[in-house]
């Protein structure tokens, strides 16, 4: 790089829009202002052939919603952006980083480089400005599309980086060239008055201000907000505006000739930061929209989990089987979901109607997903022989998406024809040996045959819901079983299991849960390692007068502690053990007219939490329903450790971040330091020889009390208003003051977690592994005798290896190659091996884009080394069935 004193100083001024597509109106309604934007953005160009760049805030959506309504302009955007001088992508929407998957970031870029390339050019630049901080990996999702920079705005500290432009390393040592936004944030040069005189101070105050924190001879002057449209007059600014600066070049240009000349002459000493960015010194990070609506998150978490551990996987193998990919259903499917993750959109920050539509939009990608799935499952056990069945017989075949052989509990309803009568059945292998299971109920249902030439039938059945472990079921795979219907009335087999229960306990081979008759916490004890955990299950409600972006509790608070009487032992049986916990919260009924103290007015909410164990499987299950009757609070619930350590570990995105427990002093800072942060599924508190992981699905909030290292899950905020610009913990509005009265969260919600106590650390264990088993669950299908070429059971992927996690598994989007993305979330280099139950022709390492060169040999399986946090994509020329 050139020495930063032989190279003039230039300042490119970029005119652009930063498009929030929906947040204090709707999509339809900002909608209407975008076409207005992209007309007179045309015309401008059309008018002026020295209007030479606008930038459309990164994102591609932007030109799907335009030319949804007018279509016929496709031709025209096509020419500009071709020209260069409309920039887009390299972002299908701007994420929220921490509160979407990281493959729903890589399917968010992929996706743009897709659209942006049809219109002839994408922007190569690791724009995201807006979003509430960064999470550890984006150097390396960025690198994995031939992105070797980044241009964001909150999140890190100034004194950090010392300059405008800085390295930021990823944990694996994977750096991006990063430019950290002045503190205006992605405005420092909007609405630029026509007079000279004026735009003149404006931006020198700029330049000065950039000029204070110089590391390059390249000046950062971004000319636009939210929602501003292109200012014809920019061209002519300029070339007045050289005429007022004589030491410093002003040009119109876009943010890769921004990045081009910073690199160019760049100091060689910058500073290397590595690390998640969640700093509220200098920004305001908004960190407590992890909590915001969170049946939002709940949602978010169903629609990833489906796309990613069920309709990709499974379609890929009935694609190597010979079907046809249904990729136009999938990116459908995926295309609803992403256009949830804006962050004003998936962070439950903007007005009542967003989020409505929001949950359509969730449904719509739910059913999409679900109904691919059902086909895939039906085309691969359409090819297993079954040959063996009575009439009172049917097979089971129990699906496992995930790349490791698992023992799991099954729950599913088998359905016999109605003349076979039953009341109870048979489980077996096979090889016919008989399994305990657990008959929960049975009756009469109905079963809807589709065919595609005739009208639905609705067959009368007679149904049994059944529950038992099966175990080692194959790495991405099944395992059949053998249903026999039994019509006899006698008492079901008396079998061997480790299911135990008593008046006031449930237990199975790993732990014992005995539940506090005086207030309905639960004690934990771990059987194996001889570690018992007290006032487990503790729900703690508190008060809360701030708004969607931040907790703010009262100036003084009431605290209510959970105190649940009502005790049940319920299914208990050779399968399952259930311990029902149940009673009355009596909370206040909002604020006082101040919001200074919550309201003297008690209000009685019920809540129920179910804890269950299962017949040999080492996880803890926690199912809690709420009534939500009460305004402005927070509702948590408490594990205390007892663990002595400073450090915690939660799932990220391709990684687990360790995290300090210990919360700087934060006096004096733009937004008080958060207690609480982000995990994307578990949260693990242990010192090397023994932890406990605190597993949930699309609870993504948690805060670590020091006193006895206490895990608290966040379950609901409930607040009344989109921004509030009284608040203890932030200064000044992060929105407009807009009431929200859905925001409140009123009625019933229901919260999914689980408990691991363990020995060891989180890795040596595999929480990372355990966790995905628990949030994927398991599916089934029921077939009679058929013909088939496929055993009973069968793998159609396995990874070996400690640590390492196979986060996607999916065909290529250009090419027919199977695509396997692996990663090592550890700290410790990590070697595996990824086995295909197909005839693999060529094998090659790839990229996060799907492309590739590299060769690697395949020997019974592709051997991989992944250094500490590292992420490897790996494609597989595979001959497929016919």
């Amino acid at each position: 790089m050139a020495k930063i004193n032989k190279e003039p100083y230039k300042a490119f001024i970029v005119p652009h829009t930063h498009w929030d597509r929906e947040w204090y109106r709707t999509f339809q309604q900002f909608r209407i202002r975008l076409i207005d934007l992209i007309n007179n953005l045309i015309d401008i160009l059309e008018n002026d052939k020295t209007f030479s760049d606008f930038t459309l805030d990164g994102q591609t959506i932007v030109l799907e919603d335009y030319l949804e309504v007018h279509p016929e302009r496709r031709a025209i955007l096509k020419k500009y952006i071709t020209e260069g001088r409309i920039h887009v992508g390299p972002w299908y929407i701007l994420p929220d980083e921490f509160l979407v998957s990281a493959e729903s970031i890589v399917r968010n870029l992929l996706l743009s480089h897709k659209i942006a390339s049809e219109f002839g050019r994408v922007m190569n630049i690791g724009y995201i400005p807006d979003p509430f901080g960064h999470i550890s990996q984006m150097p390396q999702i960025l690198r994995g599309f031939g992105i070797d920079n980044i241009i964001f705005w909150r999140g890190i500290e100034y004194d950090q980086t010392q300059g405008n432009e800085f390295i930021w390393q990823g944990p694996d040592g994977t750096e991006l060239f990063a430019v950290h936004l002045p503190k205006a944030g992605y405005c420092n040069a909007m609405s630029l008055p026509e007079d000279t005189d004026q735009a003149h101070k404006l931006i020198k105050e700029a330049i000065e201000d950039l000029l204070s924190r110089e590391t390059s001879k390249s000046l950062l002057l971004l000319n636009g907000v939210d929602h501003l449209e292109a200012q014809p007059h920019i061209p002519r600014l300029v070339k007045e505006l050289n005429k007022r600066f004589t030491d410093i070049e002003i040009k119109q240009g876009n943010l890769k000739e921004y990045i081009d000349y910073a690199k160019k002459t760049v100091k060689p000493d910058i500073n290397k930061i590595s690390g998640e960015f969640r700093s509220g010194k200098d920004t305001n990070i908004l960190q407590s929209v992890y909590s915001s609506r969170m049946y939002i998150k709940q949602a978010n978490e169903r629609g990833e989990t489906l796309l990613e551990n069920w309709a990709e996987p499974t379609a890929s193998v009935a694609w190597l089987l010979g079907n046809n990919y249904p990729e136009n259903l999938i990116w459908t499917s995926w295309k609803w979901l992403l256009k949830n993750h804006p962050h004003d959109s998936i962070c439950g920050c903007s007005i009542d109607q967003v989020h409505r539509e929001m949950m359509t939009r969730f449904d719509w990608s739910k059913q999409i997903a679900q109904e691919v799935i059902n086909k895939n499952l039906d085309y691969i056990t359409d090819k297993i022989k079954i040959d063996y069945l009575n009439e009172d017989e049917l097979a089971l075949v129990v699906f496992n998406p995930l790349p490791y052989s698992i023992d799991e509990n099954v729950e599913t309803r088998v359905k016999f024809h109605k003349e076979i009568n039953l009341n109870r059945v048979k489980v077996l292998t096979i090889q016919g040996e008989e399994i305990p299971y657990q008959l929960k109920r049975h009756g009469s249902d109905y079963k809807i045959i589709f065919n595609p030439f005739k009208v639905p039938q609705f067959l009368e059945v007679n149904y049994a819901d059944i529950s038992f472990t099966a175990k080692d079921i194959p790495a991405c795979g099944y395992k059949t079983f053998t249903i026999k219907a039994i019509n006899d009335l006698m008492t079901s087999k008396e079998y061997e299991t480790d299911i135990r229960a008593g008046r006031d306990y449930i237990e199975n081979k790993y732990y014992k849960v005995i539940v506090e008759e005086a207030n309905g916490t639960v004690t934990i004890v771990d059987k194996l390692n001889d570690k018992i955990f007290k006032n487990c299950n503790r729900f703690v409600d508190g008060g809360d007068a701030g708004d969607e972006y931040t907790y703010s509790p009262p100036l003084n608070d009431q605290i209510v502690i959970s105190q649940l009487n009502n005790i049940s032992i319920q299914d208990v049986g050779p399968s399952e053990a259930i311990l029902k916990i149940s009673g009355k919260m009596m909370l206040p009924a909002g604020l006082k007219s101040g919001r200074k103290s919550r309201a003297e007015k008690m209000t009685e909410c019920s809540i129920e939490s179910e804890v269950k164990l299962y017949s040999e499987v080492q996880r803890i299950e926690f199912n809690t329903k709420f009534e939500n009757r009460t305004c402005d609070h927070r509702l948590r619930v408490e594990f205390p450790t007892a663990i002595k350590t400073d450090y915690v570990y939660a799932e990220g995105h391709f990684d687990v971040v360790k995290r300090s427990i210990n919360v700087p002093d934060s006096e004096g800072w733009k937004e008080k330091a958060y207690k609480t942060t982000h995990n994307s599924g578990f949260v693990d508190i242990n010192d090397g020889e023994y932890g406990l992981a605190l597993l949930n699905r699309g609870l993504p909030e948690y805060e670590i009390i020091p006193d006895n290292n206490t895990i608290v899950l966040t379950l609901l905020r409930c607040v009344g208003w989109l921004s509030r610009g009284d608040l203890e913990y932030k200064k000044g509005n992060a929105g407009p003051s807009f009431a929200t009265p859905e925001a409140q969260c009123l009625g019933g919600h229901v919260f999914s977690y689980a408990l691991i106590p363990h020995q060891s650390s989180w890795d040596d264990v595999r929480i990372s592994q355990k966790t995905k088993q628990y949030k994927t669950k398991i599916l089934t299908q029921q077939l009679k005798n058929q013909q088939g070429n496929m055993p009973g059971n069968f793998s159609f992927f396995q990874l070996e290896g400690e640590h390492l996690e196979i986060s996607a598994i999916k065909k290529n989007e250009s090419e027919d190659k199977l695509v396997v993305r692996i990663y090592n979330p550890t700290n410790v280099n990590t070697t595996g091996k990824i086995k295909l139950g197909f005839n693999v022709h060529e094998v090659y390492l790839g990229k996060l884009d799907e492309s590739h060169r590299e060769e690697v040999p395949y020997n019974n399986g592709v051997e991989i080394e992944l250094k500490p946090k590292e992420i490897k994509t790996i494609i597989f020329e595979v001959l497929l069935h016919k």
